[in-house]
């Protein structure tokens, strides 16, 4: 019985893992290398300053 749960358990994990992990590249190809990152990126606020700097 223990068993059963447990592989229940971490299948049910590993599922949600991987179905996260295809989501997030699909989701990253369909954007393109080239779209605006987050504000709450690390490197995201840089990237926004610089643009605004640029354009004024």
């Amino acid at each position: 019985m223990d068993f059963g749960l447990g592989l229940l358990t971490f299948g049910t994990l590993g599922f949600g893992v991987v179905f996260g992990y295809l989501n997030m590249r699909a989701t990253e190809k369909r954007r393109g290398s080239n779209a605006p990152k987050s504000s709450l990126s690390r490197d995201g606020i840089e990237e926004r300053r610089a643009a605004m700097r640029a354009s004024s």
